[in-house]
């Protein structure tokens, strides 16, 4: 597996490769973390460092950090598989052009997957503001379709993902769709939801990415109109990057002192679970743009999956998959996110049956299912490759 991202708190990452280790495989993940190797059921995770952590800065920097990493990882590929040859690899985008990073497997015929976390161009033409005719934008596009060109199967994050790829031409003869539910290994059973106290302090918990586009400091905002008025409530933030957490914590010490609790560190993925057991009621407060409103957040999810009731922003797929057993504010409006978080504290039995009618349809996407069509997607391709 080859991924610009930290193992350590990348949850797809991590759930794709326990599924191959538990049966006996070995994954090596080219990847930001130092060296290691680790046993995992009946296999092993090797972790290899391509490249120093990414750059921070604006489209210049995006680019020239992805170009250094593929790089790295390029060469990484080439050496470990000339030590020992790879049965197949998976690229995780972003960027789509890491397939590049796998040329010396794939030329002697190793299967090639491309795995989309993310639509790429949306999300740089949001991240950099630029619009969808912008040069950069349609070379990104481009670079998806050559990079997909190359890979014999794909796997998307929600068949509208899917979808909206295959209507630029996207495709391939073997396609998966692997959502992100949470790993019961680490997350336990679906757990039965209960209502939160109608008295006392509400705990709000909020866990992933602090960048602009996921809604934070809405949410924070939110918190401060609400101690503002009297209503006790608290919010405990666990972010996956430090720096992001400490202006984020900043700022909270302005609008909302003692009401929210930014972790200093990123919260790895094993301890997740005890941290949302602590909490009332979990929060998705996603800012709406052309790259979000294709996401069906990992976070939302795993707030189902331990039985807390939701407040998510008004986005299109997570109407469509959560219709209203999710309870829905306005993205980027934090007077709407603060009635909302209210209502639940007024309402707890309401809430319940939310939370409740959520875990019902989160069932529906369970990770058993999706684990068992990536094994299958793994398995045919090199099946196939080997009859060849």
């Amino acid at each position: 597996m080859v991924h610009y991202s930290d193992f350590v708190v990348d949850s797809r990452i991590q759930r794709q490769a326990r599924a191959l280790a538990e049966r006996g495989d070995r994954v090596d993940c080219v990847c930001l973390n130092d060296d290691v190797t680790f046993p995992v059921g009946n296999g092993e995770i090797a972790l290899h460092r391509a490249s120093a952590d990414k750059p921070r800065g604006g489209a210049r920097a995006y680019l020239s950090g992805n170009a250094r990493f593929l790089t790295g990882a390029a060469r990484k590929v080439s050496a470990l598989d000339r030590e020992e040859p790879f049965d197949i690899v998976e690229i995780h985008n972003m960027p789509d052009a890491l397939v590049f990073a796998a040329w010396r497997p794939k030329l002697r015929g190793t299967p090639l997957i491309l795995n989309f976390h993310d639509t790429f161009p949306e999300l740089f033409a949001t991240l950099f503001d630029r619009s969808p005719r912008h040069p950069l934008v349609r070379a990104v596009r481009a670079e998806e379709r050559i990079s997909a060109a190359l890979a014999d199967g794909l796997v998307f994050v929600t068949p509208e993902a899917r979808d909206l790829l295959a209507s630029r031409g996207v495709g391939a003869e073997r396609t998966e769709v692997v959502m992100n539910t949470p790993e019961e290994r680490i997350f336990g059973e679906r757990r039965e939801p209960s209502a939160p106290s109608g008295g006392g302090e509400l705990r709000v918990v909020y866990h992933g990415g602090l960048a602009e586009r996921f809604g934070v400091e809405t949410l924070v905002c939110a918190v401060a109109m609400l101690r503002g008025r009297g209503v006790p409530v608290r919010l405990e933030v666990l972010g996956s990057d430090a720096e992001a957490a400490r202006r984020l914590a900043a700022f909270a010490a302005e609008e909302a002192p003692e009401g929210v609790h930014v972790a200093p560190e990123p919260t790895p993925v094993e301890e997740v679970p005890a941290r949302l057991e602590e909490a009332d009621l979990g929060v998705v407060p996603t800012l709406e743009d052309d790259f979000t409103e294709m996401l069906l957040p990992v976070k939302l999810l795993e707030y189902v999956h331990m039985g807390l009731p939701v407040v998510a922003s008004r986005l299109p797929v997570i109407e469509r998959y959560f219709g209203d057993d999710v309870l829905f504010a306005e993205p980027g409006d934090a007077a709407s996110f603060a009635a909302a978080i209210e209502g639940i504290r007024r309402a707890p039995e309401t809430a319940l049956e939310r939370a409740r009618g959520a875990s019902q349809r989160l069932a529906e996407i369970e990770w058993r299912r999706q684990r068992k069509g990536y094994l299958e997607l793994v398995d045919d391709l090199v099946e196939h490759a080997r009859s060849r």
